[in-house]
């Protein structure tokens, strides 16, 4: 088990709990690179094994734009994006990075799961197109040390690193997601790292809430990770009509978890509830100490606890952009 001290620049040793008054991890560290450039090999912290999906073939792009939420035609080769994937009631399905390492190949990584079940959803829209759905094993997901990478990517790009990619996270963080071999993973680091995801609002989905709520509810806007413009993918209409009409009712808070005892991370699904026993959201995922969770907008200022743990005290988190 590494201390914090190895994590480095991972975490920059801020308190979780003070994410958005570090003027430090707001502001992270900036770097202008070309793209694609071949580090040397990085430190690199192991998290848990990785979730990706490949597209191959020469309508890889076509067909992942007309399923996607993103004009994906529009990500050039070497980028990365935040994407989603609703179904055809507008709810999202599955939330993931894009990544576009060459013109006919994508990576999709969900950080908390579901490859294979979104290959095998996938595969029932191919038809004709000349596109190749492969969830491979045997993928790591690492923390790297920002300085320990003689070019770091710019933000949006990604770079070579490990057989595999590494790209920027928010809080200034490097991913890389990599074929290696199984390995004792880092449960302290992953748990800090998922506080940091917690803290940039990010909106991971567990497959126990695939289908629960639509875009706005998961804020998938503030991310870049939807377009209500482009051509027609599944659930198009009904979220573009949200957007320009209004009418969702549900928001997107993170929260600190404050308790005279241990308890673990709320499990995604666990119900958040209001002062009159009411059900006022859901955990999406959670970390020790915090948790991101969709509420009904009447509720977000109640005084509120979770149902499986009702003594212990909730404040909001300011999330970091």
């Amino acid at each position: 088990m590494r201390s914090e001290s190895d994590i480095g620049l991972i975490m920059s040793r801020v308190n979780p709990g003070r994410f958005a008054d570090n003027l430090d991890y707001r502001q992270g560290l900036r770097f202008v690179i070309p793209s694609l450039p071949r580090p040397h090999a990085p430190m690199k912290i192991p998290l848990s094994p990785a979730q990706v999906l490949l597209l191959e073939g020469a309508d890889a792009a076509g067909f992942a734009n007309s399923q996607f939420t993103t004009d994906v035609t529009q990500l050039e080769p070497g980028h990365w994006q935040w994407n989603a994937w609703l179904d055809a009631q507008g709810r999202v399905l599955h939330f993931f990075a894009l990544l576009r390492p060459r013109a006919d190949a994508l990576l999709a990584w969900l950080p908390l799961g579901e490859a294979d079940a979104m290959r095998a959803a996938l595969s029932r829209f191919v038809f004709r197109a000349k596109v190749t759905l492969d969830a491979p094993s045997g993928w790591v997901v690492h923390a790297l040390d920002m300085h320990d990478l003689p070019r770091p990517p710019a933000s949006g790009t990604i770079v070579e690193a490990s057989g595999g990619y590494a790209f920027e996270q928010p809080g200034a963080r490097i991913v890389c997601i990599a074929p290696a071999q199984p390995e004792d993973f880092d449960a302290a680091a992953l748990d800090r790292w998922r506080r940091a995801d917690i803290a940039a609002g990010l909106p991971l989905l567990d497959a126990r809430l695939r289908g629960e709520f639509v875009p706005q509810a998961l804020d998938l806007e503030r991310v870049d990770a939807i377009s209500f413009r482009k051509g027609c993918y599944p659930g198009q209409e009904i979220a573009a009509r949200l957007h320009f009409r209004g009418g969702n009712k549900r928001v997107l808070r993170a929260f600190d978890i404050t308790s005279s005892d241990a308890i673990p991370p709320p499990a995604p699904g666990t119900p958040i509830l209001a002062t009159d026993g009411t059900t006022a959201g859901h955990v999406l995922y959670g970390a020790a100490g915090a948790f991101l969770a969709v509420l009904h907008e009447s509720t977000v200022e109640q005084s509120l606890h979770l149902a499986s743990s009702p003594d212990a005290a909730l404040s909001t988190m300011s999330v970091v952009e």
